[in-house]
């Protein structure tokens, strides 16, 4: 059993990889905003999250091998980012659809989610850390 794969510790690790795929979606945004027929990318990963949080848990079975079938409810730790392509409006003439205020304002949005994720992190494994060591 691992032990430090549940609680905080299942979910936050893949919540810090969605906020940095995020910033990479972002910088391709930026840096193809004036790409013809370039369509934003954006990262998928909120949504899932709250989904699967949202589903009654059932009994769950513990697994003691990566092999044996999963029984229940679905680890939240199997829950991944996706990159999802953004077909809605366009923008400009040439079929571009980034706005560049838009990219800024979801670039800073990310910037502030990913400090709280790591900060979330930070201190779970400083309670960790105190409960081990006593101080």
């Amino acid at each position: 059993m691992n032990l430090f794969a549940t609680g905080a510790l299942q979910w936050l690790p893949r919540a810090l990889d969605a906020a940095a795929l995020r910033q990479k979606m972002i910088a391709g945004n930026v840096a193809n905003v004036d790409t013809p027929g370039y369509r934003r990318r954006d990262v998928r990963f909120e949504e899932m999250f709250r989904e699967a949080l949202s589903r009654p848990a059932p009994l769950a079975g513990l697994r003691t091998d990566p092999r044996h079938f999963a029984i229940g409810a679905t680890p939240l730790s199997e829950v991944a980012p996706q990159v999802v392509v953004d077909e809605g409006t366009v923008y400009s003439a040439n079929g571009n659809n980034v706005d560049m205020d838009r990219e800024m304002t979801l670039l800073a949005a990310n910037q502030t989610e990913y400090l709280t994720v790591l900060e979330d992190t930070n201190l779970h494994l400083a309670m960790l850390r105190y409960a081990i060591n006593g101080r």
